[in-house]
């Protein structure tokens, strides 16, 4: 499995990924309050709200995040090309930033087109 992180704002939660509609699901199903997995028949994609990871970052790092009070959410998946066309879908959310865990943290309008 593979794994980005997902960077927004104060009202980039866990709930407002939980609560769209996930184009070619077959279901969606709550694992813990901060944890819930999309099933998509033979690929899975786990989302977790991962808050302590700021812990994790270097000050370097910390500042190339444009956010006051950044929230994160872990996006563990088993298909990259699922991964991008979920993260295309034009229902997910903008103006939050991808860690791909490879020292970029980039816009994701940047990380779709890379």
């Amino acid at each position: 499995m593979q794994w980005i992180i997902l960077i927004g704002n104060e009202s980039f939660t866990l709930n407002r990924i939980r609560n769209l509609k996930h184009y070619g699901e077959n279901k969606s199903t709550n694992l813990t309050e901060n944890r819930f997995v999309v099933d998509y028949g033979y690929d899975h994609v786990f989302y977790e709200s991962a808050a302590d990871i700021i812990n994790d970052y270097e000050e370097n790092d910390i500042k190339r995040i444009p956010f006051s009070n950044p929230q994160f959410i872990m996006m563990t998946y088993t298909n990259e090309k699922l991964m991008r066309q979920i993260l295309s879908q034009e229902n997910f959310p903008r103006g939050i930033y991808i860690d791909d865990d490879n020292g970029n943290i980039v816009p994701i309008e940047d990380f779709i087109v890379s």
